[in-house]
């Protein structure tokens, strides 16, 4: 009961943040509302090596414009925190020894979807290093940079991204069950515009369902001062399938 009680103060906290950060822009004109519905695929080689796709569709509610994106991914993570935790990951579903970095490399390729992709296509190369550090009480803070080579529309023109994003979760268990609440925000740099022109906050929870499958569910909100949509409202929900070697499960 204690654990349940920590879980929803968590999620209270990270509803109070976001809504207080919605409101801070909410008076502005171009609000807009998407779901965005995923599915991740993982697929773990060793301790360290892990493979992974992500399928995800976007939605706007007041028009029914959508985009479908497609990204494969390789991961390596490495670096042993002195006295380390074996916890549960946002992506993973089984204890593991946590490894202080990780370093993520991946592409991108996404569309308009109904007109040929003529409003919206996308082609990105991207390369992620993950900063981890635990703190007492079972919170993790993680640091994200991300830069993204991008080659954007039918006759593709190229800009460079970076993103960092700042993250806290926690792991709870309830009974078997592994649920872990989280909170980030990310802030985009785009070379277009030479001017840090989106942030990004999200709120949500991962619930391990088995070892193969996990549910995640987020609120998203985004400020974009470059865009039509200067404030996107989102409800993300994500399906985990994953998979791994006999070597890996040894481990």
């Amino acid at each position: 009961m204690r654990s349940l009680r920590r879980l929803l103060s968590f999620c209270l906290a990270i509803g109070f943040c976001l809504g207080a950060a919605g409101a801070a822009f909410g008076q502005d004109d171009g609000n807009s509302t998407e779901f965005w519905p995923e599915t991740d695929i993982w697929f773990r080689l060793s301790p360290a090596w892990r493979l992974s796709s992500f399928v995800a569709l976007s939605k706007n509610i007041e028009t029914d414009y959508r985009e479908g994106s497609l990204i494969v991914q390789a991961d390596h993570a490495f670096g042993r925190i002195k006295h380390g935790p074996r916890r549960r990951m946002l992506d993973e579903t089984r204890a593991r020894e946590m490894r202080r970095f990780l370093v993520r490399g991946g592409y991108l390729t996404g569309s308009s979807l109904d007109d040929q992709g003529q409003a919206y296509r996308e082609k990105t190369a991207l390369l992620e290093l993950h900063f981890r550090t635990p703190f007492q009480h079972g919170v993790l803070v993680s640091h994200r940079l991300r830069s993204d080579l991008r080659w954007l529309g039918d006759d593709p023109v190229f800009s460079t991204r970076l993103r960092y994003r700042l993250m806290v979760e926690k792991e709870y268990l309830i009974g078997r069950t592994s649920v872990v609440p989280y909170v980030n925000g990310e802030a985009y740099y785009d070379s277009r515009y030479d001017a840090v022109n989106r942030v990004r906050l999200i709120g949500g929870a991962s619930v391990g369902l088995s070892r193969l499958l996990a549910l995640e569910a987020n609120f998203t909100y985004q400020h974009d001062t470059r865009s039509s949509v200067r404030n996107l409202y989102v409800l993300n929900a994500i399906l985990h399938i994953y998979f791994e070697t006999a070597h890996a499960r040894k481990h």
